[in-house]
This record gives structure tokens, C-alpha cells and sequence, in this order.
């Protein structure tokens, strides 16, 4: 019984790793130097949103019936005395790319863009959204990799 069981998560691990986005995502030269454009500050960010954060973002597409899986990036840096956003986002399958510095407002604990894109903190970890959906816990973006 232990080697079915043995064999069933073997089987979980090549699948999830065959299936997992290859995300193209920030690189350190997209981040450095001076943004091209910076965000509006309704109210100093909560600290735990500076640096990079990242995660895959599924989404359930009511019109094919399927998930569409997005990695999400997102690098928030104080320059002088604003704050600069570099996103991310890959729409996996769509062979879209959605990259750059962006002007979207901070306020506090939340980031929001006129898009319905949400980057918020609450109860020690960082969350990211869209347009309503369940949001999604991000990871720590290391960019040395």
C-alpha cells in the first residue's frame, strides 16, 4: 500500500511540475535606476509591501469552463521621497505580458490601480487581487535569482 501511495505522489509532484508557469518575471536591471513614473500616496505604505512580492494568481474562466493560471510580480521601492511600482503579470495561454513602472495609488495598507488590480497586507502577509476575485497570498521575490 505504501508504494501505491509512494507512486500516486510521485505521479503529483511530475504533473505539478510539468504544469507550473515558467515565469519570465522581474529582473534586476527592470528595477534599477529611477522609475519613469511614480505612484500617488493617499497614505504612507505599510513597510511589509516594499521590496518584491510574487504569486500565481488563478483565475476560473466562466466562458471555457477552465482555471487561467497568472504569475504575478510586483517590486514597490521608495526613490527620494516617492514610491515607484514595477508589476508583472504573464496571462498564461494568452501570450500576454503586462510589464512596467505603474502609477497606481497607495493607501496604507493597499495598493490599488484603476484597473481593479489590489496589493494589500492583513494579518502579516501580503495579498493580491483582481477585480474582486478571491485573493491570493504572494511569496517573497528574491531578484538575485
Amino acid at each position: 500500500m505504501k508504494k501505491v501511495y509512494f507512486s500516486a505522489l510521485l505521479l503529483w509532484i511530475l504533473v505539478g511540475c510539468a504544469t507550473t508557469p515558467q515565469v519570465k518575471g522581474i529582473k534586476p536591471q527592470d528595477v534599477a535606476g529611477r522609475p519613469s513614473v511614480f505612484c500617488k500616496v493617499a497614505a504612507e505604505p505599510d513597510p511589509m509591501l516594499l521590496g518584491g512580492w510574487q504569486a500565481i494568481h488563478a483565475r476560473f474562466i466562466p466562458k471555457t469552463g477552465s482555471d487561467e493560471l497568472n504569475p504575478i510580480q510586483y517590486w514597490l521601492g521608495k526613490y527620494g521621497d516617492q514610491y515607484g511600482l514595477y508589476f508583472y503579470r504573464d496571462k498564461v495561454g494568452a501570450d500576454k505580458i503586462y510589464s512596467g513602472w505603474r502609477q497606481w495609488i497607495i493607501d496604507g495598507n493597499e495598493i490599488r490601480s484603476e484597473t481593479g488590480v489590489r496589493l494589500f497586507t492583513e494579518n502579516g502577509k501580503v495579498y493580491f487581487s483582481w477585480k474582486g476575485d478571491k485573493p491570493t497570498p504572494m511569496t517573497p521575490l528574491d531578484l538575485n535569482k
